[in-house]
């Protein structure tokens, strides 16, 4: 009896990090609620993804707002709130693998800026303007900069809790906690994450390309007690330093991750308007 229990024990081990790949990057939908008190209409970007658009005035500024991980569109809306209030258009989306977007799993930020450059785009047509800015909010916020490096149609960037890289993520597949002990795991997590999501992930690196977004501006936001491994408060003033001007950072107190707009919900605001105002004249 002894051989078939070493033998399920042994396969179970060897499903471990294939199981934990999955679950990491396993889709996460929903059914976002258009909100009461913003006049919100589809908007159709196309490859199975879903968004709202919120019009100001064509012509007028626009702004991409981009939700953390395994969240909807839905969450952005106190952005969009203040952002409408202020004159901008906005689009608001589900990444692939969230809300009502198609996807089986996410992209864990490697995909993502595919589908913002896709949003963009559809920005500048529905609400006929050049001058678009993407502002992201913890995977999110890596996922603009990733964007901008490569779209010139991102005018400016705000990055809400960014992350420089995956290699936290990626580095947890490798083993497992058991008490106080890290059981090492076959070394085949990552590819499998790979093979899931359809690109290197590991290749996601804001940090390493956030000065190409220059000239156009970027503002960056973190709090000084953000606790989620992922984006520490390090990383943002890495990625400020590895940023060309023009260039912003504010680093609050407290707050927490993503917890800046409600910390100094006031000062939040103040500061995003006041640089779109520049950036998207």
């Amino acid at each position: 009896m002894l051989a078939p229990i070493l033998a399920a024990i042994l396969v179970a081990y060897l499903a471990l990090p294939v199981a934990r790949s999955y679950l990491l990057v396993a889709a996460h939908h929903s059914d976002p609620l258009p909100p009461a008190d913003l006049a919100v209409s589809d908007l159709d970007l196309g490859a199975g993804l879903s968004g709202w658009s919120v019009q100001a005035a064509i012509g007028a500024p626009a702004v991409v707002l981009v939700h953390g991980f395994k969240t909807s569109r839905e969450e952005m809306l106190p952005w969009a709130r203040f952002l409408h209030d202020a004159g901008y258009n906005v689009a608001l989306f589900d990444t692939r693998g969230c809300g009502r977007s198609a996807g089986a799993v996410i992209g864990l930020g490697a995909t993502e800026p595919r589908d913002i450059s896709r949003a963009v785009a559809a920005a500048r047509g529905v609400f006929r303007t050049t001058a678009v800015a993407a502002l992201g909010i913890s995977v999110g916020a890596g996922a603009v900069i990733l964007a901008a490096a490569t779209d010139p149609g991102v005018t400016a960037v705000v990055a809400d809790s960014a992350w420089t890289d995956e290699d936290f993520q990626l580095g947890r597949l490798s083993f497992i906690p058991v008490g106080p002990v890290r059981v090492p795991l076959p070394p085949y997590g990552v590819a499998v994450v790979n093979a899931l999501v359809g690109a290197d992930v590991s290749q996601a690196r804001p940090l390493e390309v956030i000065g190409r977004i220059a000239p156009r501006p970027v503002l960056l936001i973190h709090s000084a007690d953000d606790e989620n491994a992922t984006t520490t408060v390090d990383g943002a003033r890495r990625l400020f330093e590895a940023a060309a001007e023009p260039k912003q950072i504010w680093i609050v107190p407290h707050g927490g991750h993503v917890g800046a707009i409600n910390a100094f919900p006031n000062e939040y605001r103040a500061r995003v308007l006041a640089f779109l105002a520049t950036a998207l004249r």
